[in-house]
């Protein structure tokens, strides 16, 4: 009777066997399904400073890539400085702003640092001292100086002071209350000079300067066209003119310049650390320089990851020595000493 049941327990253990298998094999790919349909609505809102088309390439650029996903929106530093005073809206995840949006009250409030190994690696001077953000790359002011004048004094330019030295040279000049990379570099040159030696320095300057320009791209072509013999102004649209042929040369200050640097974060309320690290890191190599590039953006990075922008002779950008954040105050008031004093003023 025994050996009668033996086959049937067989089955039935088999049976049993398949089922189990069956039942792992479903629980497994129901465990898949969930994960991939987690992935498809994983995401990270970030709001982006950057021109629009700028913000859809690198999101469609970082989901080629990674398969990861993320949702830029393009919002003013005015606006992003509103959600990050406001965290009760939870937006956003992840930030891309200006150093001064960064750094205000609100932003040091709202952001923390991120574990990203390329942000670890980034120079001091371009990220906040507790690792909230980091810089991602800048746009230094810049000289440009003419074909025929470079030929024939190009070397005989590389200091501010150096723009004296010629009776007959005519200076193309920004507006320094027009913009606020100017207002940082007049903030930084009169903190380092003092107020009366800086004054002496502008007004003996004016009298090279036929007038001022309130935008900086007109300066490059006053300088291309012969119409003064160099210029100052910023260095990713004098990148982009001598890309497009103009007949230029762009020179670093090396006695110190200032910049305008652009930087990310996490925000506080950011439930997605390590998809935002992963973000930040992609941020730091190099598919970004040809979306940037695309888009006609010529910057200099903050990283070694990605490539240097020497200037014509070889030479990387050179800093004014104290530290760069200039609050919008600290900017306004030497603007407008520099309004009354010397661009209203009386040359020497």
């Amino acid at each position: 009777m025994i050996k009668k049941q033996m086959p049937f327990v067989g089955i039935i253990f088999f049976v049993i066997s398949v089922l189990a298998l069956c039942a792992y094999v479903i629980e497994e790919q129901q465990a898949a399904k969930a994960a991939a349909a987690y992935e498809a609505e994983r995401h990270l809102v970030v709001v982006s400073d950057l021109p629009d088309a700028v913000n859809r390439d690198l999101a469609a650029a970082f989901y080629e890539e990674t398969k990861l996903r993320i949702q830029i929106r393009t919002e003013s530093d005015d606006t992003i400085r509103r959600l990050l005073k406001d965290p009760n809206e939870r937006i956003p995840d992840f930030v891309i702003a200006s150093e001064e949006t960064l750094y205000s009250e609100d932003g040091l409030q709202h952001l923390k640092a991120s574990s990203s190994e390329r942000a670890a690696a980034v120079p001091e001077r371009f990220k906040a001292a507790d690792g909230n953000w980091t810089g991602l790359w800048f746009d230094p002011l810049v000289f440009v100086v003419s074909r025929d004048y470079y030929a024939r004094r190009g070397r005989e330019i590389n200091y501010w002071d150096d723009l004296l030295t010629d009776p007959q040279v005519v200076v193309a000049f920004p507006d320094l209350a027009a913009t606020d990379l100017t207002g940082n570099f007049l903030f930084h040159f009169v903190s380092l000079r003092g107020q009366d030696n800086a004054s002496l320095y502008f007004k003996t300057l004016q009298n090279h300067i036929g007038a001022y320009s309130t935008s900086l791209s007109p300066i490059i072509l006053r300088v291309a066209g012969n119409d003064a013999q160099i210029g100052i102004t910023d260095g990713a649209a004098a990148r982009q003119y001598r890309n497009d042929g103009a007949p230029i040369y762009i020179l670093y200050p090396q006695d110190g310049t200032a910049y305008w640097l652009t930087g990310a974060a996490l925000t506080q309320w950011c439930a997605d650390d390590e998809l935002a690290t992963a973000f930040m890191d992609w941020l730091l190599s190099s598919p970004v320089d040809g979306i940037l590039q695309k888009n006609h953006l010529y910057l200099n990075y903050t990283t070694d990851a990605l490539p240097a922008h020497v200037d014509s002779r070889g030479h990387s950008p050179v800093f004014f020595d104290m530290a760069q954040v200039v609050t919008e105050k600290e900017r306004r008031q030497v603007q407008d000493w520099w309004i009354k004093t010397i661009r209203f003023g009386k040359g020497m």
